[in-house]
């Protein structure tokens, strides 16, 4: 006589939250196609709340910041590309964030105007978001930007209903803060040269007061997943009030690859190369935690530079759609800075995002997957788009660049 396995109980996916990493612009779009996704998988709108550190941070600002358009069009598909997806893709895609920063930073010399973390903070609202203050940003789903205090060497955190870190504790609604500030706050790298000032006078934090002016700066130098603020979720942790324990997350990781070089480093060369390891290994040890701790807050894992097509555990129709795999690698090095991109970057980005969620969910938890998705633009395309897709990842596009291999086939 055989005995059947015991039957797992159904999963609680009534508060999912996702957390997406930093990486620039390139983690903005990769961001925008697990949104683009959940969408059309119907699962957007019951979000709980997304965590997010620097370029992720910048694309949970856009849907924070255009929330109320989305669900007043229908919460659906066709809502999120109107309303949140394509502002800012146009933004992104017709002019430069970087340049416009680097010229704001010359008028940011002026004495107490903030320097470049300021400068930053003014042409990331002005270009990208309409909403001024971050309290005017929906409670739910709770849009987290994590940044690293250079005080205290900690994550710290702001958010529409709370603003502070595990050192000072919370207080609630901090209506004075920008919303500019809280997303250049997470994205402001590199961090010794955007450095983002916050003015804490009047701020009546509850365990440790912090200097007048807290330095922040990237997130991603404390925890570049966004993962800390669902890990260690336990009854004697410090969170604000009213903060919702996940049952279920994703984790979106864009940060990219760290490759073999077998170059011969002199002392600046190996500053930077030591510097990626460190950044790498930090990563590594983010997700061994989360791995460790699935059992307590279930989460599917999905990086930039998986390829769902290697998965020798899917079946053919989950990855019907994916991403030719010649195309994973160079969207993966592809630069993290706050330039123009291209249309066709950024589509990219995206449909690899939404088709990587796809594979990972529709093995880990179906229940969430879609049965038949709907974007499939980038599927079965011929080897002679493939190969000149992938030499446009590869050129990049910068103005320059882009010039010169015009005149070179001309």
């Amino acid at each position: 006589m055989t005995t059947e396995p015991p039957r797992q109980p159904p999963r609680d996916y009534s508060q999912l939250c996702v957390c997406f990493s930093g990486g620039g612009f390139r983690a903005s779009f990769y961001c925008l196609g697990i949104l683009r996704y959940l969408a059309e998988a119907g699962h957007l709108p019951h979000l709980s709340c997304i965590s997010a550190v620097s370029g992720g941070s910048i694309a949970a600002a856009a849907i924070g910041d255009r929330w109320d358009a989305f669900l007043k069009a229908g919460a659906t598909s066709e809502a999120f590309l109107r309303e949140v997806d394509k502002p800012f893709r146009d933004a992104v895609t017709h002019k430069s964030i970087r340049r416009r920063w680097i010229f704001a930073s010359i008028a940011a010399l002026v004495p107490f105007s903030g320097g470049r973390g300021g400068a930053l903070a003014r042409v990331l609202a002005h270009n990208l978001y309409g909403h001024k203050r971050l309290s005017e940003l929906p409670e739910r789903p709770e849009f987290i930007f994590t940044s690293t205090d250079l005080s205290k060497g900690h994550a710290f955190r702001a958010a529409p209903r709370y603003l502070g870190s595990w050192d000072y504790g919370y207080i609630t609604t901090p209506t004075s803060v920008h919303l500019g500030t809280a997303v250049a706050a997470s994205a402001a790298f590199p961090p010794s040269l955007a450095i983002v000032e916050l003015r804490t006078r009047g701020m009546q934090f509850p365990k440790d007061s912090p200097p007048r002016r807290l330095s922040l700066v990237d997130g991603g130098v404390y925890d570049n997943l966004g993962l800390e603020w669902i890990q260690g979720w336990k009854p004697d942790s410090l969170r604000p009030p009213g903060a919702v324990k996940p049952t279920f997350t994703i984790v979106a990781n864009a940060s990219g690859i760290l490759e073999p070089n077998d170059r011969r480093y002199h002392p600046w060369s190996a500053l930077g190369r030591e510097f990626a390891i460190q950044y790498q290994q930090t990563l590594s040890l983010r997700a061994r935690w989360q791995y460790d701790t699935a059992a307590s807050i279930p989460y599917v894992y999905m990086a930039i530079k998986d390829d769902p097509r290697t998965d020798k555990r899917l079946v053919p129709k989950v990855i019907s759609g994916a991403l030719p795999g010649e195309l994973v690698r160079p969207l993966a090095l592809l630069r993290t800075d706050l330039d123009r991109f291209t249309r066709e970057e950024a589509d990219l980005l995206s449909y690899h995002a939404y088709w990587t969620l796809h594979a990972r969910l529709s093995s880990e938890a179906p229940e969430l997957a879609l049965a038949d998705p709907e974007w499939t633009e980038f599927a079965n395309l011929p080897a002679a788009r493939v190969g000149e897709l992938r030499a446009t990842l590869e050129l990049g596009s910068h103005r320059f660049f882009r010039r010169l291999r015009r005149l070179l086939r001309s």
